[in-house]
């Protein structure tokens, strides 16, 4: 897609072959962001979050805490409040609360003695923590993301560059749209009905009455019922149903599903006022992302390290860089430009970028 003025996002990159040596990924990290004027993007004792993913149980495509060294050192100069920040999951696995999420990003390096960074789970321990968010965009008036997030003085966007089943790319935008909204929002993207109760699974337990906000599930005869003229589509009950009764459809689009993230990630950015940067990471580059990838080959060689101020520029940077035929070859009936061509719609960045090599 082309951009009709004559201004261009910079997006650097650091190519690397090699990522067997921790050491060398550290320092290509940190030279990428010392390109991107990290000195003075931070403030004094600003709370730098470093978002980032890692991983479920099982999976390795998830960014190692060692590669982090030399990025943190140079962060360090300006601050000490540094901290790794992501939310909880949609789907019902370990990472769908807090505490079982803290389990496996300690068991993947990320432990304060390991990392020097405490983890901080942004929308608390069920994922109910959230702010609201005016954006008035296309999809969305007002967006929900986590509390945590809203927080933070400065983010830090971390992606491992992924193919995906619902988006093509897993990349800065997914990671920003999806990655840092509360449940809520997450089901407000996936979803545009309600959840759904299956009765024969339910066990009258009455976790999913207690929990709800909205006082829109009940119990009859030892079942629980959905008044859907109540329900806010927050997700609480999903999470909390022990036995899987409650389900969520993930029925949008794959077009309308990129627009509602990146107009979330819009959300980000405006909650932060803009200080935000990302750098994505192409290693290892698999056809699902790093929530289901486990043990897949990669589809293309390793490239490096992209950095870049706007999260557009970056993932489209990102596309060209995997070649216009690689995720669409495996992903044919998504339209990979889909949540680019919104992106820059709604003025979130550009897609015209210059492309520096370090």
């Amino acid at each position: 897609m082309q951009n009709h003025s004559k201004e261009k996002s910079k997006v650097y990159i650091r190519r690397i072959s090699d990522w067997s040596s921790a050491e060398a990924v550290s320092e290509a990290l940190a030279s990428v962001w010392l390109k991107m004027d990290g000195n003075s993007l931070v403030k004094k004792d600003d709370f730098l979050g470093i978002k980032l993913t890692f991983g479920e149980e099982g999976a390795s495509g998830y960014i190692k805490s060692g590669w982090l060294k030399g990025l943190t050192a140079l962060l360090r100069e300006k601050t000490e409040n540094l901290f790794t920040i992501e939310t909880n999951t949609l789907y019902r696995e370990k990472r769908s609360n807090a505490v079982g999420h803290l389990q496996v990003a300690y068991a993947h390096g990320y432990g304060i003695s390991q990392s020097g960074m405490p983890v901080i789970i942004a929308d608390g321990l069920h994922g109910r923590n959230s702010q609201n968010i005016a954006i008035r965009a296309e999809h969305f008036e007002n967006v929900k993301i986590a509390k945590a997030v809203c927080e933070t003085d400065f983010l830090l966007c971390l992606s491992h560059a992924t193919g995906h089943c619902q988006t093509g790319l897993a990349a800065a935008l997914k990671n920003l749209g999806m990655g840092c909204a509360a449940r809520a929002g997450k089901l407000a993207q996936h979803s545009k009905t309600l959840p759904e109760i299956t009765v024969a699974k339910c066990i009258g337990c009455g976790e999913c009455m207690k929990i709800c906000p909205a006082n829109a599930i009940g119990i009859k005869k030892k079942k629980a019922i959905l008044v859907k003229e109540r329900c806010i589509g927050c997700g609480e009950c999903t999470v909390i149903c022990r036995s899987g009764a409650i389900e969520i459809k993930y029925d949008e689009n794959a077009i309308k599903l990129q627009e509602k993230m990146v107009e979330y990630a819009l959300g980000v950015k405006e909650a932060l006022g803009s200080r935000l940067a990302c750098l994505n990471l192409l290693y290892g580059v698999t056809k699902n992302c790093d929530c289901m990838s486990k043990g897949e080959e990669p589809i293309v060689p390793d490239i490096g390290i992209l950095g870049s101020l706007d999260p557009v520029a970056i993932d489209k940077a990102t596309l060209d860089l995997l070649g216009e035929n690689t995720l669409k070859g495996i992903y044919p009936e998504i339209d990979l430009e889909a949540q680019i061509r919104h992106a820059e719609k709604i003025k979130l960045g550009l897609s015209d970028y210059e492309l520096i090599e370090l």
